[in-house]
Protein backbone atom coordinates (compact mmCIF):
# COMPACT_ATOMS: atom_id res chain seq x y z
CA UNK A 1 0.00 0.00 0.00
CA UNK A 2 2.72 2.46 1.02
CA UNK A 3 4.82 1.39 -1.94
CA UNK A 4 1.98 2.23 -4.39
CA UNK A 5 1.41 5.65 -2.74
CA UNK A 6 5.11 6.47 -2.98
CA UNK A 7 5.20 5.30 -6.59
CA UNK A 8 2.13 7.40 -7.48
CA UNK A 9 3.57 10.53 -5.85
CA UNK A 10 6.90 10.00 -7.62
CA UNK A 11 5.10 9.71 -10.96
CA UNK A 12 3.17 12.92 -10.24
CA UNK A 13 6.40 14.77 -9.43
CA UNK A 14 7.96 13.58 -12.68
CA UNK A 15 4.97 14.73 -14.77
CA UNK A 16 4.58 18.12 -13.05
CA UNK A 17 7.63 19.86 -14.64
CA UNK A 18 6.34 18.92 -18.10
CA UNK A 19 3.12 20.80 -17.41
CA UNK A 20 5.01 23.86 -16.19
CA UNK A 21 7.07 24.24 -19.37
CA UNK A 22 6.45 27.53 -21.21
CA UNK A 23 4.80 27.50 -24.61
CA UNK A 24 7.31 27.18 -27.41
CA UNK A 25 6.53 28.35 -30.90
CA UNK A 26 7.43 25.11 -32.60
CA UNK A 27 7.47 24.53 -36.31
CA UNK A 28 4.32 22.85 -37.50
CA UNK A 29 4.81 20.44 -40.34
CA UNK A 30 1.15 19.96 -41.18
CA UNK A 31 -0.71 22.46 -43.33
CA UNK A 32 -3.19 24.66 -41.46
CA UNK A 33 -6.73 23.32 -41.75
CA UNK A 34 -9.44 25.76 -40.70
CA UNK A 35 -12.74 23.94 -40.99
CA UNK A 36 -15.78 25.99 -41.81
CA UNK A 37 -17.96 24.38 -39.16
CA UNK A 38 -15.37 24.99 -36.40
CA UNK A 39 -15.12 28.78 -36.79
CA UNK A 40 -15.73 30.52 -33.48
CA UNK A 41 -14.54 34.14 -33.78
CA UNK A 42 -12.68 36.55 -36.03
CA UNK A 43 -10.63 39.74 -35.72
CA UNK A 44 -9.77 42.25 -38.41
CA UNK A 45 -6.09 42.94 -39.08
CA UNK A 46 -5.10 46.58 -39.72
CA UNK A 47 -4.96 47.28 -43.44
CA UNK A 48 -7.92 45.01 -44.29
CA UNK A 49 -5.71 42.53 -46.16
CA UNK A 50 -6.02 39.72 -43.59
CA UNK A 51 -8.43 38.25 -41.08
CA UNK A 52 -7.54 36.34 -37.91
CA UNK A 53 -10.01 33.49 -37.36
CA UNK A 54 -10.24 31.46 -34.15
CA UNK A 55 -11.75 27.99 -34.20
CA UNK A 56 -13.59 26.22 -31.39
CA UNK A 57 -10.34 24.67 -30.10
CA UNK A 58 -8.88 28.22 -29.78
CA UNK A 59 -6.38 27.66 -32.59
CA UNK A 60 -5.79 30.93 -34.46
CA UNK A 61 -5.46 31.12 -38.24
CA UNK A 62 -4.64 34.02 -40.54
CA UNK A 63 -6.56 34.33 -43.81
CA UNK A 64 -4.70 36.56 -46.26
CA UNK A 65 -6.75 38.08 -49.08
CA UNK A 66 -5.80 38.65 -52.72
CA UNK A 67 -6.48 42.37 -52.40
CA UNK A 68 -7.74 44.80 -49.82
CA UNK A 69 -11.09 43.80 -48.35
CA UNK A 70 -12.86 47.11 -47.80
CA UNK A 71 -15.13 47.87 -44.81
CA UNK A 72 -14.28 44.58 -43.15
CA UNK A 73 -13.96 46.25 -39.75
CA UNK A 74 -17.63 47.30 -39.87
CA UNK A 75 -19.06 43.81 -40.40
CA UNK A 76 -20.87 42.08 -37.56
CA UNK A 77 -21.30 38.77 -39.30
CA UNK A 78 -19.27 37.07 -41.97
CA UNK A 79 -19.89 33.90 -43.94
CA UNK A 80 -17.29 31.57 -45.37
CA UNK A 81 -17.83 29.93 -48.76
CA UNK A 82 -15.64 26.91 -49.33
CA UNK A 83 -15.35 25.04 -52.60
CA UNK A 84 -14.86 21.79 -50.69
CA UNK A 85 -17.56 19.23 -50.08
CA UNK A 86 -19.42 19.72 -46.80
CA UNK A 87 -18.56 21.74 -43.73
CA UNK A 88 -15.59 19.56 -42.77
CA UNK A 89 -13.45 20.71 -45.68
CA UNK A 90 -10.59 23.10 -44.98
CA UNK A 91 -10.61 26.74 -46.05
CA UNK A 92 -8.10 26.90 -48.92
CA UNK A 93 -6.88 29.56 -51.36
CA UNK A 94 -9.69 30.57 -53.69
CA UNK A 95 -12.41 30.27 -51.04
CA UNK A 96 -14.36 33.39 -50.12
CA UNK A 97 -15.29 35.42 -47.07
CA UNK A 98 -18.78 36.80 -47.71
CA UNK A 99 -19.88 40.10 -46.16
CA UNK A 100 -22.90 42.36 -46.39
CA UNK A 101 -21.61 45.54 -47.92
CA UNK A 102 -23.93 47.67 -50.09
CA UNK A 103 -21.01 49.76 -51.41
CA UNK A 104 -18.11 47.43 -52.17
CA UNK A 105 -17.77 43.89 -53.42
CA UNK A 106 -19.61 41.34 -51.26
CA UNK A 107 -16.73 38.86 -51.04
CA UNK A 108 -13.03 38.72 -50.25
CA UNK A 109 -11.05 35.96 -51.95
CA UNK A 110 -8.59 34.02 -49.78
CA UNK A 111 -5.02 34.04 -51.06
CA UNK A 112 -3.45 31.91 -48.31
CA UNK A 113 -4.15 30.35 -44.91
CA UNK A 114 -1.50 30.17 -42.20
CA UNK A 115 -1.23 29.80 -38.45
CA UNK A 116 -1.34 33.07 -36.50
CA UNK A 117 1.95 33.22 -34.59
CA UNK A 118 3.17 35.55 -31.81
CA UNK A 119 5.53 37.18 -34.34
CA UNK A 120 2.56 38.03 -36.56
CA UNK A 121 0.72 39.41 -33.52
CA UNK A 122 3.63 41.77 -32.83
CA UNK A 123 3.79 42.87 -36.47
CA UNK A 124 0.03 43.51 -36.49
CA UNK A 125 0.29 45.58 -33.30
CA UNK A 126 3.14 47.64 -34.77
CA UNK A 127 1.10 48.22 -37.94
CA UNK A 128 -1.89 49.36 -35.87
CA UNK A 129 0.36 51.74 -33.88
CA UNK A 130 1.86 53.14 -37.10
CA UNK A 131 -1.59 53.75 -38.56
CA UNK A 132 -2.76 55.42 -35.35
CA UNK A 133 0.31 57.68 -35.24
CA UNK A 134 0.02 58.49 -38.95
CA UNK A 135 -3.61 59.60 -38.47
CA UNK A 136 -2.53 61.91 -35.65
CA UNK A 137 -0.03 63.70 -37.92
CA UNK A 138 -2.71 65.09 -40.22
Amino acid sequence: MIRSIVLASAMACVALPALAQPYRDRERLEAPCLRQRNIHDYQVVPGNRSLIVTDISRQRYRLNFIGQCYNLQYQFDLAFRSRGVGTLSCIVPGDEVIKRDPVGPPQCIVKSVEYQTPALDIADQQEADNRRNHRGDR
